[in-house]
């Protein structure tokens, strides 16, 4: 397989990783977060109907990462079905997670790469 091709399949698979643990991480900060507007709310001695609206808000926010994070989980797998039409990791296990850590991402974009 050519190494250009081999190498830019990993940075996919390095970016796609990344994407996930990202967004794993932002849902557990926003239940985090709303647990804590609920429990600050209440030991404030706020109404539930004024604090509502901050938990409702993270809820919506939440509900949009459970979304994006489905979206990315379908492009995680068109981009190995693409891997395996090009003959990358045709018929080799899946990498484990130190395999997709230090890869050289130079060539890709600025976005990419900051992602």
């Amino acid at each position: 397989m050519d190494t250009q091709l081999a190498t830019t399949g990993t940075e996919i698979g390095i970016l796609l990783n990344r994407l996930e643990a990202q967004l794993a991480e932002a849902f557990a900060i926003c239940s985090h977060l709303a647990v804590a507007s609920a429990t600050f709310g209440s030991t404030a001695g706020v109404t539930p109907r004024i604090a509502q609206p901050v938990v409702q808000e993270l809820g919506g926010a939440m509900a949009a990462i459970a979304q994006a994070q489905g979206h990315v989980i379908a492009a995680h797998r068109s981009a190995e079905r693409i891997g395996k039409f090009v003959g990358f990791g045709d018929g080799l296990p899946k990498p484990d997670q130190a395999f997709f850590t230090g890869a050289d991402t130079s060539h890709l974009s600025i976005v990419a790469a900051a992602a």
